[in-house]
Parts: C-alpha cells; structure tokens; sequence
C-alpha cells in the first residue's frame, strides 16, 4: 500500500492561475468573489489549500458548512468571527438590536465593517467550504456585506458542490456572473494528469494506456483515483488489463444500498453488473431472471444503483458511476457470477462480447475457448486494433494446458501489445517474457520491442537469433514475422537495400492476408524510394492498393498510404502528399497505431510546412510530438522534435526552436534514422540563426554515416543543401564545390526538381564566391525556374533573398530589390522573422525602406503555447484546440493566460489581430469558423 502525502497536487495549473490573478486584483483594490463548483472530490478544496500555501501577506479568515449545522444561525458568521480574533460580541449585539426580518442585514452590516477594518492591514482572503451546508443567516448576512464591497482589498472563495447548488441562495450566482466574480467549475483530471498523479505518488511504470483507463474507471475524480493508486496492489498496474475494483468506502456505501434492495431488484443490479456498462432492460431482466423488471428498476433506482440510459422510454439501463458497477460486481460469489455471464453470452451481439462473458465464467483448461480467442485475435490483428489482439491472446495463455502452446500465446500477445504503441506496458511483459527460453518468436518479439525503443544493438542481436532458429523456415508465418522485423531494423539504419531484401523474404513467407505481411509491403516501396527507385516504389504501392478494396480493408489501405504520401512528398508532388496524410494520420490513431500515426503526423508536418501553411505544420508536428510523449517510441523522437521545431526556428521563436532541438537530440549508438533527424533538429535552428560553424557541427554525424544510400538520395532528408550552404558561408569554397556537385548530379538524375532547387541557390552562392558572376546569375535562374513549377514559398524566398544578396553584391541593385522585395513579401507571409530581417538589411542596402513590422516576441513563448495561439488565432475554440495538440481544455486555458500575459493582450481578439499583423492569415490551420467571440475571462472560465 501507498503511503499518500496529501501534498500531493497535479493539474489545475489553470485554475490557480486564474486565482492568483484574482488575488492581485483584489490587492489592488478590486474585491473579488469566486464560487469553485466541482462534484464531491473533485478537488475543491485541495485547489484552495495548494492557492493559499503559496501566497504570503494575507489576512485568511475561514468558515465552513457542516450538514447537520445547517440550522444552526449564524454558525458559520461565528467562525469568521473567531478567525479574525473579533469580538463576538458585535455580532450579538447586531443581532439584538434588530428586528427578526433586518437581522440578515444588521450582521451583514458588522461582516462589511470586519472587512473594511481588516483590509486596512492586508488583503482579506475569506474561505468559505462547502457553502451549500452553510446555515441560511449566514448566508444571506455574508451576501449583503459581500453586495456592498467597492474598492475593499478582499477575495472570497466560496466552495461548492454541483449537485447542492441549489441551496445557495440565487444572488450568489450572480455576484459570481458579475464584473468582480467568477466561477471555477472544476472539470475531472485528464489521463495525462491522472498519470501525473501516479508518477507523484511513486507508482512505477504506470503506462498512459492504464492512465486512460483508471480516468474512465473512476470519472477523473481525484478522490477515487488516489484512493486506488492507495489501495490497489503495485503489481497490478503492470499488467495489461487490470481488474480495477472500487474505493473500499465508496464500495461499502454499495453494499448497504444493495443489502436495502428487495430479491429482484438485486437480481436485476447483480445482472446488470455483469453486462456492461448499459443493456436493454429487458436483456438484463431474462439474464437475472426477473419477471416483473419495471419494479425491480425502479427500486434499484430509487436507492440510486442504476439509471435509465435513453429517455423518455424505459430501453436501457445502467450504473450512475462506473464504480457502482465496479463494487456490485465485485460482491458477486464466484459461482453467481459464471453463471450469469454464461447467460449474458447468449444475449451477446457480437463475438467480441459472447467470448468476454465465455472467458469471465471459463474454467482452465478449456482449448476450445482458446481457440476461439486466437482467432478473434487474429481479426483484430488484421483491422490494426492491436490492443483488443493483445488482450484475446493473454486470455487465450491462461485457458491451454500445454506449456509450449501457452508460451507461444504469450509472445504473440507480447507482439500485438508492441504493435498496440503502449511500450511502457509492454517493456514491463517484456521482463517476465524474456524469463522465456529463447527461441525465434521470443527474439523477435524482443527485437522488435527494441527497434521501437531505438536500441540497435539490441535488436540486432535479437533478429539475428530469431532468423537463424527459423531458417530455414519450418513455419513460414513465423519467418515472415522475423524477416519484417529484420526490414522494419533496416529502416532505422536507413538501409534501403536490406529494406527492399528483407520485405521480399517476409513477403515470400507469409500467407495472404497476414498482418504482417501488409507491414511488409508497406515497407517495400520506402526501401525501393531509399535505393533510388522512387517511381518503382509509387508504382508498388498502387498496385498493392488494389489488392485492398474492400470496406473491410480500410486499416490495410491507410497502412499503405502513409509510405505512399511521404514518397509523394519526396517526389514534390507535395499537395498529394498531404491529401494522402491528412486522411492517415486520424485514422491511424483511431485504430490505435502509434507509430505509424506518428509517421504519418511528421510527414503531413513537413508537407504543410513546404506549401506554407506553417500553422497547419506546427498543430501536426505537435500531435506528434504528444502521441510519442505518451507511448515510449523513442526511435521517432529526434523526427517529431525536428518536425516540431521547423516553424519556430524559421519564425525566430528561439526558446520554442532550441527545446525542440534538445529534446531531439540524438547519440552515437543510436539508430541512423535518430542521428539524421536530430541533426536536423539543430541545424535547421543554427541556419535559421545564420550561424554556419553551428550548421557545419549538428550535421558533422550525418556526414560520418556509411552506407549512404538512405542518407544522400534527395527529397528524403533536406540537409545537403544546408552543408553545402554552410561551407560556403564559412569560406571553404573548395570543400563545398567538391560536395556540391555530386549531391548536384544526383539530384538532377533523379528528376527531383526541389533538390535541383536548393542545390542550385547554393552553387550560385559558390559560383559568385569565387568570381564568375554568370555561373551564379545560370545557377538562381535554374533555382526559379525548377520552383516555378512547385506550390513551395519558403524554399523560393530563400533562392530570392541569396539572389538578391549576390546582385546587389555586383552593384545591380534594382535587380537586387526586385528579388528582396519578393522574398520579403513571402517572408512576411510566413512570418519568417530571422530571414525577414535579413531582407530588410539587404532593402536598406539597395536604398529602400522595409516595411513597417510589429513588436510581436515569439521568443517569449514555449512551444506549446506558441501551438495553442496559432490555433486560437485562427478561430478554434478551446475544446478544438484541446482536440487538436491532444491536451485537455484545462491545459489550453492554462497555456492561453501565460499567453495574454507575456504577449500584454486581454482577449482572443487582440491575439488573433497581433498574429494576423505580423502575416499570417487568420485561416491558416484550416478553421471552418469565425474567430471565437470569447475574451479572456471566457477563457479562464473554461468556455470552448
């Protein structure tokens, strides 16, 4: 058991904020008054103890409501009393003096006089808890002196349960409705916060997957959830589906609401707990054989065990908390409960839910159960739900007799479970499963875990036993799998020869309509791409596309196309690309497939970025980035951090740039495809700064690597011309034409008109480096025209701008500014700071003045924030917002009120007016709507 510290806090990061706001308004003579709403706890009063203990320099007076005081008068006016170490005799004495109907007012009187004497001497903070059990004198004494404050140093907080308010008198709500209130409505904690919590406390490897789970089990309520992380054995977290009970004391308010309960109301609520969270009553009434069920649920509701789930009619039913659910079901006698699932699976729908109530009433060992499971198992596989494959497996382990079979069923779960995303959970089986006697599906689980946890040398040694115990092959499906995880190894070395090899063997071996064998052909097209062969491998995947029409088909085809759109990207026909993305990157997370919605959200990144919809590019490279922070896929870390980080260091948004560039980092040992994409993660930041020594060093690994294959085919990876561009920049002219030309001779050969680009802005810059004037004016002329035929601003304003540089250098400056003035006004459109500047200089040098620009500082905020105003500037609400980064409202509220502050604005409005000043139209990541209404006390109140 867990030893709690009440201290311990998470979240509401939002909320406090939004109180210490209030506070120093108060301060400043601008008395405020707050009611916190939340259920029962929720955190209320957590919330006011952590705001209190940080603050210094008040004058706290305290008072709480008490159910059985209600009707003591002026209960809680007495405690604030004794609080401030007044007198009680003023209150006596009002309340004498006064006739029974004015006696409300006359305390209220004294309360005001309290008030105004103590804020004389401080600001008064006045706590009041649970306000709903507050004695109606006191209430109504405390809302007459509250009415009247106009410029008292005074904050009141009031607490209050959402079901009792109710019993607050109306004119509180609308003092809190008011210019000087506002109300706190407590929402439930988010999984990521629930995770939050289970990390303060000391839980180890308690994955995001349960985190989601524990939320839905419990409503989000902190109460419930510390009470479980307390009393819920550590090792049941590390399991991959945890039997989560209820509180023990929520637990036993259930069992006195059942024992109240007459014989067919408890049979009824006992049936409807092994259902499910809702079912047809009259399904429920035939599993617990009652006959007369509309008098059972009324009972059952009038205790409130269940609720009717679909009014007006009486058609399903279900539990008013899942936890209700969790504590009857868990009351059930073991025998009871069999048979009531036996029964519960001849009213099932579909299989999914006849085999749950099969294994739930099962008794070990039962094969033919078993079987079924596996064969479920492989459905799921099939349509990408790898979690529900992962689950039917272990089931299926725990009901065979013969160990090598049942060993064989654990390794296969191990799979799905890595395949589901959740590493954190399957790196904990991964240590019982290891125990195993290694054999080729326990290495290729193991290596395939590792390729995924960015471990090389680990998964190579892995694969490689796998594949010599299993060839050559006596099971063709099991040399199937090792030969695709062989080729998904080869991808994070960047092999494109050993991609192309290793997903032709796993395709020779595995039968029709294997998972795995989609994995491969998903792989072949990107190996072929990496050797050269881009047009075979777009050819390859169009054809396997036809293979997968069906409607059942959907997890096939979106598992192609994501390969697909990023060979698109890398033959520049950039706009199909993103077409192609835009449609797998959803649909991708929905089935549960982390990495490949990972891929999928990078590259959709890189294509917006490209067709200068920089804010589309932002809000896709930090879903990203939020997907992997969840999930432990540390092999595509440096690649989500490089794609998050290209709109903040082309913006100049340095504190954002650099954090992305760090958390990218990658080290020697780790895999190719980490050591490129980190590298570019600094690099893009040093080119964007105009700093080439820095260029030359973040990319000095990529140029180490050998093979190349993978890393100098153009369109991949954008970092030839960023080295060349620094060696120039750094005078080694030499070194740079001796890399130019064949990075140049390879690109043209590949008809890659955006590398032919880029490469050709570079040889002009050498070419006028080192004097010939029309080798340079040929070289920018080649640049344009290659980008005359492609939708990509950025890259065609960096050709205008080293255009113009070199022509005015030559002294043809109305040449010159006729490039500057394009790029800047490209430049401008992107709001590209750093490269704006450097328009600017280079305008001033021709003799013309720049445009005027604002002070906007993007360096000020962090990356998130600058992904939470990009979005909220465009239109979207907070809710939107919260959809879009994957982060809960709170967090989009907390992020908007350091935003107004660093940014000195007051409203959504001025946001999107500042954003929309500096350049960037306000549609730009896609909004359908108009710009959100709300100013910024509707954002702290949680609208969206």
């Amino acid at each position: 058991m867990l030893h709690l510290d009440p201290d311990t806090f998470v979240g509401r990061s939002a909320e406090l904020t939004v109180l210490r706001s209030l506070l120093e308004r108060a301060r400043s003579g601008h008395p405020q008054t707050v009611l916190i709403e939340g259920a029962a706890g929720m955190g209320k009063s957590a919330l006011v103890e952590h705001f209190l203990r940080g603050e210094e320099g008040i004058l706290l007076l305290r008072g709480s409501g008490e159910q059985w005081e209600t009707l003591v008068p002026y209960g809680v006016v007495d405690q604030l009393m004794r609080a401030a170490g007044a007198s009680t005799t003023r209150l006596f004495s009002s309340r004498q003096r006064a006739l029974p109907a004015e006696e409300p007012i006359s305390v209220g009187s004294s309360l005001l006089e309290l008030f105004e004497d103590l804020e004389e001497k401080s600001v008064v903070v006045l706590v009041i808890e649970d306000a709903h059990w507050t004695d109606t004198d006191s209430l109504r004494a405390l809302l007459f002196a509250l009415r009247r404050l106009v410029s008292e140093r005074v904050l009141t907080l009031l607490t209050v349960r959402d079901e009792d308010l109710v019993r607050l008198p109306d004119g509180y709500q609308r003092l809190a409705a008011g210019p000087s209130g506002m109300t706190l409505r407590l929402s439930p904690l988010t999984p990521p916060e629930v995770q939050g919590l289970a990390a303060a406390l000391e839980v180890a490897e308690f994955s995001a997957r349960i985190a989601a789970r524990l939320q839905e089990h419990t409503g989000g309520n902190p109460l419930y959830v510390r009470a479980l992380l307390d009393e819920v054995p550590p090792d049941r977290w590390r399991t991959w589906e945890p039997v989560l009970p209820a509180p023990r004391s929520f637990a036993e308010q259930a069992a006195h609401r059942l024992d109240a309960c007459g014989p067919a109301a408890r049979r009824l609520v006992e049936a409807a707990s092994v259902m499910g969270a809702a079912a047809a009553l009259s399904t429920v009434a035939s599993v617990a054989g009652v006959q007369d069920p509309l008098s059972a649920v009324d009972e059952a509701i009038a205790v409130g065990l269940l609720q009717v789930c679909d009014e007006p009619g009486i058609r399903d039913v279900g539990f008013p908390h899942p936890l209700v659910r969790a504590a009857v079901y868990e009351r059930l006698a073991p025998g009871l409960r069999a048979r009531l699932h036996l029964a519960a699976a001849e009213f099932a729908e579909d299989s999914g839910e006849a085999l749950r109530h099969r294994v739930a009433a099962a008794q070990p060992p039962d094969e033919r159960l078993a079987e079924d499971l596996s064969s479920y198992a492989e459905g799921q596989a099939a349509a990408g739900a790898w979690g529900g494959a992962a689950s039917a497996l272990l089931q299926a382990s725990r009901l065979v007799a013969v160990r090598e079979r049942r060993e064989r069923l654990v390794l296969r779960a191990l799979d799905a479970m890595i395949g589901s995303g959740d590493l954190v959970q399957a790196s904990v089986f991964a240590e019982d499963v290891a125990g195993l006697e290694s054999g080729p599906l326990r290495d290729a689980a193991l290596g395939y875990l590792a390729v995924l946890r960015g471990r090389p040398t680990a998964a190579e040694e892995f694969l490689h036993s796998a594949w010599t115990r299993s060839h050559p092959p006596r099971d063709a499906r099991l040399g199937g799998i090792v030969a695709q995880r062989w080729a998904l190894h080869s991808v994070g070395r960047l092999f494109g020869a050993q991609v192309v090899d290793w997903t032709s063997r796993a395709l020779e071996l595995s039968p029709p309509k294997e998972p795995v064998r989609v994995e491969a052909e998903a792989l072949l097209g990107l190996g072929l791409g990496w050797s050269g062969r881009v047009p075979a491998g777009l050819d390859i995947y169009g054809r396997f596309l036809a293979q997968y029409d069906a409607p059942d088909q959907a997890a096939s085809r979106e598992r192609l196309q994501m390969p697909l759109g990023w060979l698109r990207l890398v033959s520049d026909d950039v706009e199909g690309a993103r077409s192609t993305l835009a449609e797998v990157a959803p649909g991708q997370l929905r089935r549960g497939s982390i990495r490949i919605a990972v891929w999928a959200y990078v590259w959709l990144s890189r294509s917006e970025f490209l067709l200068g919809a920089w804010d589309r590019a932002a809000a896709a490279a930090e879903r990203a980035v939020a997907l992997l922070e969840e999930s432990g896929h540390e092999w595509l870390r440096p690649l989500a951090r490089w794609a998050a980080g290209a709109v903040p260091a082309a913006r100049g948004e340095w504190a954002a740039a650099e954090e992305h560039a760090r958390l990218g980092a990658a080290k020697a040992g780790d895999y190719e495809l980490m050591i490129v994409a980190g590298s570019l993660a600094r690099a893009q930041v040093a080119a964007a700064r105009g700093d080439p020594e820095s260029v030359l060093r973040a990319l000095e690994p990529v140029v180490a690597i050998e093979p190349r294959e993978g890393i100098d085919e153009p369109g991949f990876w954008p970092w030839q011309d960023l080295y060349a561009d620094a060696l120039v920049s750094t005078g080694q002219l030499q070194q740079a034409m001796t890399f130019l030309t064949p990075h140049e001779e390879l690109a043209e050969a590949r008809g890659r008109r955006s590398s032919v680009a880029m490469l050709a802005r570079v040889r002009g810059r050498l070419e006028a480096a080192n004097g010939r004037p029309d080798a340079a004016e040929a070289a920018f002329q080649r640049a344009l025209l290659e980008l005359d035929q492609l939708p990509m601003p950025f890259p065609r304003a960096l050709v205008e701008l080293t255009h113009g540089q070199v022509l005015r250098r030559h002294g043809q400056r109305r040449a010159a500014a006729e490039q500057l003035q394009a790029a800047h006004d490209r430049f401008a459109e992107l709001r590209a700071t750093p490269y704006l500047e450097r328009c600017d200089r280079e305008l001033q040098a021709c003799g013309l003045a720049p445009a005027k620009r604002h002070n906007f500082d993007p360096s000020a905020l962090t990356a998130q924030e600058l992904a939470v105003a990009r979005l909220v500037a465009a239109g979207m609400s907070n809710r939107q917002v919260a959809t879009e980064l994957f982060i809960s409202i709170k967090t989009v509220q907390f992020h908007l009120t350091h935003i107004y502050s660093k940014l000195r604005l007051g409203s959504r409005t001025e946001l999107a007016a500042t954003l929309r000043d500096e350049g960037q139209p306000a549609g730009d990541v896609g909004s359908t709507g108009t710009p959100h209404p709300a100013d910024h006390r509707d954002a702290l109140h949680g609208s969206g």
